[in-house]
């Protein structure tokens, strides 16, 4: 695939755009926000209690655990239900101290079930296969648990600070400036979370770039939200006193499919790379995408280097995921090989791999029952197919270079 488009700017975002919504659909994104939602509602209560917990066991932050809540309140919850919410999370917080180890160990189990469903989402995302090793999942987990309170209480330390230097600084700061502190905040959240919670190769301009697009949702979200509570006041008259539950359930929704939403959108954007995104319409089949990876890794081995996944994407046209996807198949062939730093090579001979074995696994078995019609048609295909990796190159080699004769040949002089 060559490295330039044949397609105009404006046609190529349309198209990425339908092909990131086709795999929000596909992956349930919608249906799956409707689950982390309720799932979110369980775990709401551990993670305040967790994140006021770890904040009051600093001293430092003793001044700002009031100024927490408000944060909370603020950025994460809509007006209509802000002040449900305030009364619930003070409870939380004076009952913390009286937890029991058991009640903590239970607050904690049901808040790492939350990021259990959250990971298994985002590796279905980027289509992952292989789950991380229980020690390595909890040490993600509480590392999540512990850091997130704490860059909420810095931040909130920070803009504490800067506000109160604001007059003595030289030429003053801007307090609208100092306000974006809590949008910072969400946009390295999200970026973190894009990196690390996939267990694959992630690039960081692509999870900064979700990050950002899906943080600018969130605050249009919610702007547009506040206004749709304000004119829409009919919710009242059907729920009354409840009101704030079903207000505070559609946030928590929309939020989530704003996060599934980036998360799709960090795991294509690396079919936005000479069109991967046209594959499936315009490209072959997963059979040529397999070729096309183990041509590329064969010729790699050949002139003794070995190519990094992200690096290996680009040459194949592919996404990182399908590209993912496609090595681990062909490792569990023994094939292919990795090292700990992503970088792939051909674990053996190029002789040693025939394109009829390569296209059985990628996509279907070529035999049928002895009585079956196919069973010719598909003896045929296997005979075709049955010649090595290494015969495969050398002859499309020859073609490349007939082919580059004869456009010589044809040249004016």
């Amino acid at each position: 695939m060559s490295d330039t488009s044949d397609l105009p700017l404006w046609r190529r975002i349309i198209g990425f755009a339908r092909f990131v919504g086709r795999r929000l659909l596909a992956d349930r994104c919608l249906e799956t926000a409707g689950s982390l939602t309720y799932t979110t509602l369980l775990a709401v209560v551990p993670l305040f209690t967790i994140a006021l917990t770890v904040i009051s066991a600093f001293p430092m932050f003793n001044e700002i655990s009031s100024k927490f809540r408000g944060f909370i309140i603020t950025n994460l919850v809509p007006d209509a239900a802000g002040k449900v919410v305030g009364v619930y999370m003070r409870q939380f917080a004076e009952n913390a101290d009286r937890l029991t180890t058991f009640g903590m160990i239970g607050l904690v189990a049901t808040a790492l079930l939350l990021m259990l469903t959250i990971e298994k989402t985002f590796n279905t995302i980027w289509r992952v296969q292989r789950q991380r090793k229980l020690l390595s999942r909890t040490l993600t987990y509480w590392a999540t648990l512990t850091l997130a309170p704490l860059l909420i209480g810095l931040s909130l330390s920070l803009t504490n600070w800067l506000s109160n230097q604001a007059g003595s600084i030289a030429g003053g700061l801007d307090v609208e400036f100092i306000k974006l502190g809590p949008w910072f905040l969400v946009f390295g959240s999200l970026s973190l979370l894009y990196l690390v919670l996939p267990n694959c190769f992630v690039p960081r301009n692509h999870a900064f770039t979700a990050a950002l697009i899906a943080s600018i949702l969130l605050e249009l979200m919610k702007l547009l939200f506040a206004q749709y509570i304000k004119q829409f006041g009919t919710y009242k008259l059907v729920y009354g006193a409840f009101a704030s539950f079903p207000i505070f359930l559609l946030w928590l929704y929309l939020c989530w499919v704003i996060v599934l939403a980036g998360a799709v959108m960090s795991a294509t954007l690396s079919y936005w790379h000479n069109d991967g995104w046209r594959w499936d319409d315009h490209h072959g089949t997963r059979f040529e995408q397999a070729m096309r990876i183990l041509s590329e890794l064969a010729y790699a081995h050949q002139y003794s280097y070995i190519l990094h996944i992200n690096e290996l994407r680009k040459r194949v046209g592919l996404g990182v995921d399908a590209t993912q996807q496609l090595l681990e198949q062909m490792a569990g062939q023994n094939w292919v090989e990795s090292n700990r730093d992503g970088e792939w090579f051909l674990a053996g001979s190029a002789h040693n791999i025939r394109l009829h074995q390569v296209f059985e696994l990628i996509v279907s078995p070529l035999s049928s029952d002895g009585k079956s019609s196919l069973s010719l048609p598909l003896d045929k295909a296997k005979a075709a197919l049955d010649i090595t990796l290494a015969d495969y190159l050398s002859a499309s080699q020859a073609a490349n270079n007939a082919e580059s004769i004869a456009d010589s040949g044809n040249s004016p002089i």
